[in-house]
Protein backbone atom coordinates (compact mmCIF):
# COMPACT_ATOMS: atom_id res chain seq x y z
CA UNK A 1 0.00 0.00 0.00
CA UNK A 2 1.61 3.73 -1.02
CA UNK A 3 1.89 5.58 1.37
CA UNK A 4 -1.84 7.26 1.64
CA UNK A 5 -4.60 5.91 2.97
CA UNK A 6 -6.33 5.69 0.07
CA UNK A 7 -7.26 2.06 -1.31
CA UNK A 8 -5.04 1.18 -3.81
CA UNK A 9 -8.13 0.83 -6.15
CA UNK A 10 -8.60 4.65 -6.06
CA UNK A 11 -4.92 5.21 -7.43
CA UNK A 12 -4.48 2.57 -10.40
CA UNK A 13 -4.43 3.96 -13.77
CA UNK A 14 -5.31 0.68 -16.34
CA UNK A 15 -5.43 0.71 -20.12
CA UNK A 16 -6.04 -2.51 -22.34
CA UNK A 17 -5.46 -2.59 -25.78
CA UNK A 18 -5.82 -5.63 -28.42
CA UNK A 19 -3.49 -6.53 -31.27
CA UNK A 20 -4.13 -8.02 -34.88
CA UNK A 21 -0.47 -9.91 -34.21
CA UNK A 22 0.72 -13.26 -32.66
CA UNK A 23 1.78 -13.20 -28.95
CA UNK A 24 5.31 -13.81 -30.19
CA UNK A 25 5.58 -10.44 -32.05
CA UNK A 26 3.99 -8.56 -29.24
CA UNK A 27 6.69 -9.92 -27.10
CA UNK A 28 9.09 -9.36 -28.93
CA UNK A 29 8.57 -5.64 -29.61
CA UNK A 30 8.58 -5.04 -25.53
CA UNK A 31 11.98 -6.89 -25.20
CA UNK A 32 14.30 -5.96 -27.95
CA UNK A 33 16.12 -2.72 -27.99
CA UNK A 34 15.93 -2.26 -31.89
CA UNK A 35 11.76 -2.58 -31.52
CA UNK A 36 11.49 -0.43 -28.40
CA UNK A 37 13.45 2.59 -29.92
CA UNK A 38 10.73 2.74 -32.69
CA UNK A 39 7.56 2.45 -30.76
CA UNK A 40 7.82 3.18 -27.09
CA UNK A 41 7.40 7.00 -25.82
CA UNK A 42 4.76 9.54 -25.93
CA UNK A 43 3.80 10.47 -30.17
CA UNK A 44 6.33 13.02 -31.46
CA UNK A 45 9.49 11.81 -29.72
CA UNK A 46 12.73 10.19 -30.67
CA UNK A 47 13.73 7.47 -28.07
CA UNK A 48 17.34 6.55 -27.80
CA UNK A 49 18.15 3.20 -26.13
CA UNK A 50 21.63 3.51 -24.22
CA UNK A 51 20.97 -0.21 -22.65
CA UNK A 52 18.48 -2.86 -22.26
CA UNK A 53 18.81 -5.40 -19.81
CA UNK A 54 15.52 -7.52 -20.56
CA UNK A 55 15.98 -9.79 -17.39
CA UNK A 56 14.54 -9.45 -13.34
CA UNK A 57 17.10 -6.70 -11.81
CA UNK A 58 18.02 -5.46 -15.26
CA UNK A 59 17.66 -2.05 -16.90
CA UNK A 60 15.63 -0.38 -19.72
CA UNK A 61 17.70 3.10 -20.22
CA UNK A 62 16.55 5.79 -23.04
CA UNK A 63 16.52 9.38 -23.75
CA UNK A 64 13.49 10.70 -24.88
CA UNK A 65 13.99 13.91 -27.24
CA UNK A 66 11.43 15.94 -28.63
CA UNK A 67 12.41 18.55 -31.56
CA UNK A 68 13.92 21.76 -30.08
CA UNK A 69 13.95 20.36 -26.43
CA UNK A 70 16.35 18.72 -24.28
CA UNK A 71 16.53 14.71 -23.43
CA UNK A 72 14.81 13.86 -20.92
CA UNK A 73 16.05 10.32 -19.59
CA UNK A 74 13.90 7.70 -18.02
CA UNK A 75 14.47 4.06 -16.89
CA UNK A 76 12.74 1.06 -15.85
CA UNK A 77 14.32 -1.19 -13.46
CA UNK A 78 12.66 -4.43 -14.37
CA UNK A 79 11.41 -6.41 -11.41
CA UNK A 80 9.78 -9.51 -12.61
CA UNK A 81 9.21 -11.46 -16.28
CA UNK A 82 7.53 -14.07 -16.92
CA UNK A 83 8.10 -14.87 -20.61
CA UNK A 84 4.98 -14.45 -22.90
CA UNK A 85 3.19 -13.78 -20.12
CA UNK A 86 3.99 -10.43 -17.68
CA UNK A 87 6.26 -7.91 -17.03
CA UNK A 88 6.56 -6.15 -13.80
CA UNK A 89 8.98 -2.76 -13.96
CA UNK A 90 9.26 0.31 -12.07
CA UNK A 91 9.23 3.19 -14.52
CA UNK A 92 11.12 6.42 -13.15
CA UNK A 93 12.87 9.68 -15.10
CA UNK A 94 16.35 9.05 -14.83
CA UNK A 95 19.65 10.90 -15.26
CA UNK A 96 22.38 10.27 -18.03
CA UNK A 97 24.02 7.73 -15.60
CA UNK A 98 20.74 5.82 -15.24
CA UNK A 99 20.09 7.04 -11.48
CA UNK A 100 16.26 7.99 -10.46
CA UNK A 101 15.34 11.38 -10.71
CA UNK A 102 12.44 13.76 -10.25
CA UNK A 103 10.39 14.79 -13.17
CA UNK A 104 11.10 17.84 -14.95
CA UNK A 105 7.84 19.07 -14.64
CA UNK A 106 6.73 18.47 -11.17
CA UNK A 107 8.36 18.04 -8.24
CA UNK A 108 5.61 16.04 -6.71
CA UNK A 109 5.55 13.40 -9.33
CA UNK A 110 6.37 9.98 -7.54
CA UNK A 111 9.75 8.97 -8.16
CA UNK A 112 8.88 5.59 -8.61
CA UNK A 113 5.71 4.29 -10.65
CA UNK A 114 5.22 0.56 -10.28
CA UNK A 115 3.59 -1.05 -14.00
CA UNK A 116 2.69 -4.00 -14.83
CA UNK A 117 1.84 -5.72 -18.15
CA UNK A 118 0.30 -8.97 -19.07
CA UNK A 119 -0.27 -10.16 -22.33
CA UNK A 120 -3.03 -12.39 -23.39
CA UNK A 121 -3.45 -14.02 -26.98
CA UNK A 122 -6.36 -15.54 -28.30
CA UNK A 123 -7.06 -16.08 -31.91
CA UNK A 124 -3.76 -14.92 -33.00
CA UNK A 125 -4.80 -11.35 -31.94
CA UNK A 126 -3.21 -10.08 -28.37
CA UNK A 127 -4.62 -8.05 -25.17
CA UNK A 128 -1.85 -5.65 -23.85
CA UNK A 129 -2.94 -5.43 -20.07
CA UNK A 130 -1.19 -2.34 -18.13
CA UNK A 131 -1.90 -1.23 -14.59
CA UNK A 132 0.49 1.54 -13.03
CA UNK A 133 0.49 2.76 -9.40
CA UNK A 134 2.34 4.81 -7.59
CA UNK A 135 5.41 3.06 -5.88
CA UNK A 136 6.73 4.16 -1.93
CA UNK A 137 4.50 7.39 -3.08
CA UNK A 138 3.90 10.48 -0.43
CA UNK A 139 0.14 11.56 -0.32
CA UNK A 140 1.68 14.45 -2.48
CA UNK A 141 2.85 12.41 -5.05
CA UNK A 142 -0.45 10.02 -5.22
CA UNK A 143 -2.49 13.16 -5.50
CA UNK A 144 0.03 14.36 -8.53
CA UNK A 145 -0.54 10.97 -9.81
CA UNK A 146 -4.50 10.94 -9.81
CA UNK A 147 -3.94 14.64 -11.22
CA UNK A 148 -1.78 13.29 -14.07
CA UNK A 149 -4.38 10.59 -14.89
CA UNK A 150 -5.66 12.23 -18.18
CA UNK A 151 -2.38 13.33 -19.57
CA UNK A 152 -1.31 9.08 -18.70
CA UNK A 153 -4.20 8.09 -21.02
CA UNK A 154 -2.78 10.33 -24.24
CA UNK A 155 0.61 9.45 -23.51
CA UNK A 156 0.08 5.40 -23.08
CA UNK A 157 -2.31 5.75 -25.64
CA UNK A 158 -0.27 7.23 -28.24
CA UNK A 159 2.48 4.67 -26.84
CA UNK A 160 0.54 1.79 -27.73
CA UNK A 161 -0.80 3.15 -31.11
CA UNK A 162 2.69 3.81 -32.33
CA UNK A 163 3.29 -0.79 -30.70
CA UNK A 164 0.09 -1.25 -33.32
CA UNK A 165 2.05 0.87 -36.14
CA UNK A 166 4.88 -1.10 -35.51
CA UNK A 167 3.20 -4.42 -35.25
CA UNK A 168 1.50 -3.63 -38.72
CA UNK A 169 4.49 -2.89 -40.52
CA UNK A 170 5.42 -6.71 -39.66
Amino acid sequence: MPATDQPVAAITFEMTRSFDAPLASVWQAWSDAALLQRWWGPKGCTLEVARLEFRPGGFFHYAMQFPGTPKMWGRFSYREIAEGSRIVWLNSFANENCGIARAPFDDACPLEIENTVVFTEAAGKTTVALRAVPFGATAPEVKCFNDLKSSMQEGYGGTLDQLGDLLKKG
